[in-house]
């Protein structure tokens, strides 16, 4: 009896991570900003908004214009809006990118995750 309890539990543990797996692994939203049409907004999958939602919060932080003097708002290409892994929390993260530094961010901030409900 105890090793079909253990069989059990191992199955269920096993569920569950696949399950979480799966929940953490999907895509990010993605929309092009009425801002700056240039500019693609990406929304981690871990914000929970949609396509609409995701564009009127980048648009939002875009109005706002530029954080920082470290780039001009010309050279921004994606603006990444995600949270932490767990998603606890009420605090997102920024991160701005210009065609210069695809892959890396020139400027992050830590923003408030409401505007995304």
């Amino acid at each position: 009896m105890p090793a079909r309890r253990l069989a059990a539990v191992a199955i269920l543990v096993g569920v569950v991570v696949v399950v979480a797996l799966a929940w953490l692994a999907r895509p990010s939203t993605r929309a092009a900003s009425a801002v700056y049409p240039e500019v693609t907004i990406e929304c981690a999958a871990m914000t929970g908004t949609d396509v609409d939602a995701c564009r009127a919060w980048g648009d939002a932080i875009l109005d706002r214009g530029p954080p920082s003097f470290t780039f001009e708002m010309d050279d921004l290409t994606r603006l990444r809006i995600h949270r932490s892994v767990l998603g606890f929390g009420s605090t997102c993260e920024v991160s701005y990118f210009t065609s210069r530094y695809p892959d890396d961010p020139v400027w992050s901030d830590e923003i408030p995750c409401t505007a995304a409900r």
